[in-house]
């Protein structure tokens, strides 16, 4: 037993004064003369031995009475696990993610936890708070109520892994101190989890909020594909985690003016709406759907601008060259051809992409003009003649190209995953006629294959801003301009000098993209949406600006990049759609001496509270002092 005012307690000593006056009471009794002196001193005796019980009971109730008060007024408590006094640490993560947007039996999961905590924790004890966007630490809930009540669902999700490692930082080193985590959240299997993450210095305590239905139709993309000269179809991705049958209506809007609207029944885990959009037209589309249980999937934003004229050119005979105007066509490129011996290098600076074709002794001026133009972000296509010189040519790729190699194969492999294959193949091809080469070149020092042959070496590869062919593609030692796969591949090699053809980017996630516009020195690029304005991250070269996002912008929607005179380029930005996949931890699985888990904030609350919480017994003291009260006022009556 404690006292919380243990110096009360010198108060009894004062019990010392009725056992005084008891034992040394001074009273004198009165002799009376009696006839019958025999029979009356047995009676005198009897008599004499009464009072003294009584006395000595009276004795006994009073003492009692005086330190049950004196007791009572010193409040002592009983404390299971701590003392009152000791220092207690909480830090608790509140997953403010999208994925808490999900209906619970109560409302939404995030705003019924900041509720709930809210209500049963003590909001004038100290508390770090950590969510995926904001940390508050060392404060109290009073001092942080309106913050947490006004905060905002987050486009990203801190890894669990994370959580932890932040709170380890932010535990004081105090060791005395009682250490506790609580983190709140849905426990998505987005990010993973594990036992190993947490430590035995504190005890962490999972909570699990979950939703009441698991059955979200999301928007999961959006693409783009020509039907005829005049119309492009707008093709809309649903996605659903069950078959089960739902009527969907999807609108699609133009600059906030709605152009299409149908509806969907929903029967398979994914189904794709098509639309019908003018082709020779720029489009900044938002398309929506009508789905009660998240929100941030319901809408996609996609952009097609009308595109840049990409500037190409190649360095090689007439001849050569015949085949890559055929692919470079003028409604998309503007196609420039040189000749070996008459190259107009002042005009480098103006290219997207420069395709060294074939040629057999390069120049020095060659060779340190393409280097140049590479580093300012160029992209440069060399594909070698029958017979080179390896040593210039590695002057210009760093020492890629090796031995030659007069054996005769062919290619046969693809590497489906590359960026630009992503939409050339709706499947990977099993049958393909592939071409075959009479000689080629061993390659190394490359960062991948795009393209490999029979033999195991590759036919092209990419290094840096180099994509590096090891074989000639003139007919006299390949078939493949005969073959489908030469035009999508140089194509979309041309298409990937300006990072600029992506119809829309994912917050959250590092995007690369160029804006086809020439800035002076100290001009920079902005990006704007109504009264949101920020600079990203970005680098000047000689025909574009490349740009950097990642932590900005974090609102879905449609933007503007200003300050590039000339051009009205309009980018769209998404949210990530991982977190519409609704599947949860088993949290069962991760209990043990240190970790528990629950599914009520209020619940485990209120038991972290039982666990700290003083039984303090004063009352009782007083219970007992009124009883003995009513002994004594018995023994008095009652007691002869």
């Amino acid at each position: 037993m404690n006292f919380q005012n243990p110096n009360i307690l010198y108060a009894l000593f004062a019990l010392v004064i009725p056992i005084i006056v008891h034992l040394f009471q001074l009273r004198k009794f009165k002799k009376t003369p009696f006839t019958n002196v025999k029979f009356l001193q047995e009676l005198v005796l009897q008599t004499r031995k009464s009072s003294q019980i009584k006395k000595w009971l009276l004795l006994v109730t009073r003492m009692l009475i005086f330190t049950c008060i004196v007791l009572a007024f010193a409040q002592p408590y009983f404390n299971k696990k701590t003392r009152i006094n000791e220092e207690k640490e909480t830090i608790v993560y509140l997953d403010n993610s999208f994925s808490m947007q999900a209906k619970g039996v109560n409302g939404e999961l995030f705003k019924i936890a900041v509720q709930e905590l809210l209500q049963h924790f003590n909001n004038d004890e100290k508390i770090t708070v950590l969510t995926n966007t904001k940390t508050y630490k060392n404060t109290t809930l009073s001092a942080i109520k309106n913050d947490l009540i006004a905060l905002k669902y987050s486009p990203t999700q801190l890894p669990y892994k994370t959580v932890v490692l932040k709170a380890k930082q932010l535990f004081d080193v105090k060791k005395n101190a009682v250490k506790r985590l609580l983190m709140i959240s849905d426990f998505q299997k987005t990010n993973a989890l594990d036992t190993s993450f947490f430590s035995t210095n504190y005890n962490a305590n999972l909570i699990q909020v979950a939703p009441v239905s698991v059955k979200n139709v999301r928007i999961d993309s959006a693409y783009f594909s020509t039907k005829n000269t005049n119309t492009i179809t707008l093709n809309v991705m649903l996605a659903q985690q069950s078959s089960e049958e739902k009527n969907i209506p999807i609108s699609v809007f133009n600059n906030d003016t709605l152009i299409s609207k149908t509806s969907v029944l929903m029967s398979k885990l994914k189904d794709i709406v098509p639309f019908d959009l003018p082709l020779n037209k720029a489009l900044n589309l938002k398309i929506t759907i009508d789905d009660g249980n998240l929100g941030f999937d319901n809408t996609l934003y996609i952009t097609k601008n009308i595109p840049e004229k990409l500037q190409v050119l190649t360095i090689g005979t007439a001849e050569n060259n015949r085949f890559l105007a055929k692919i470079f066509t003028e409604d998309e490129f503007v196609f420039t051809q040189n000749t070996p011996k008459n190259i107009a290098y002042n005009a480098f600076e103006n290219q997207h992409l420069i395709v060294w074709n074939e040629i057999e002794n390069p120049s020095a001026a060659l060779v340190q003009n393409t280097n140049q133009f590479t580093e300012n972000g160029g992209v440069v296509v060399c594909i070698p003649a029958i017979k080179i010189n390896t040593t210039v040519y590695n002057t210009l790729v760093s020492s890629v190209f090796k031995a030659e190699n007069t054996n005769k194969t062919r290619l046969t492999k693809i590497n489906f995953s590359h960026p630009i294959f992503s939409q050339v193949f709706e499947k990977k091809i099993a049958n393909f006629q592939f071409p075959t080469f009479k000689k080629h070149y061993e390659l190394q020092n490359y960062q991948s294959v795009i393209l490999s042959l029979e033999n195991g070496n590759p036919l092209l590869v990419k290094k840096g801003n180099y994509y590096i062919f090891s074989a000639a593609l003139n007919t006299d030692n390949s078939n493949i301009k005969q073959a489908p796969l030469v035009v999508p591949t140089l194509y979309n090699i041309a298409k990937s000098s300006l990072k600029s053809n992506t119809k829309y980017y994912t917050i959250g996630k590092q995007n690369h993209i160029d804006i086809a516009v020439k800035l002076n020195k100290d001009a920079v690029l902005h990006l704007t949406k109504s009264n949101f304005d920020f600079i990203p991250l970005q680098q000047i070269k000689a025909n574009k600006v490349s740009i950097e996002t990642e932590e900005n912008p974090t609102q879905a929607g449609i933007y503007t990049v200003t300050n590039a005179p000339g051009n009205d380029v309009l980018l769209a930005y998404n949210y990530d759609r991982n977190e519409s996949i609704l599947e949860y931890y088993n949290l069962e699985k991760l209990k043990n001496k240190y970790i528990s888990n629950s599914t009520s904030v209020a619940k485990s609350i209120e038991k972290i509270n039982s666990m700290h919480k003083v039984s303090s017994v004063w009352k009782w003291f007083v219970i007992f002092a009124v009883a003995f009260l009513l002994i004594e006022l018995l023994i008095l009556k009652y007691f002869k």
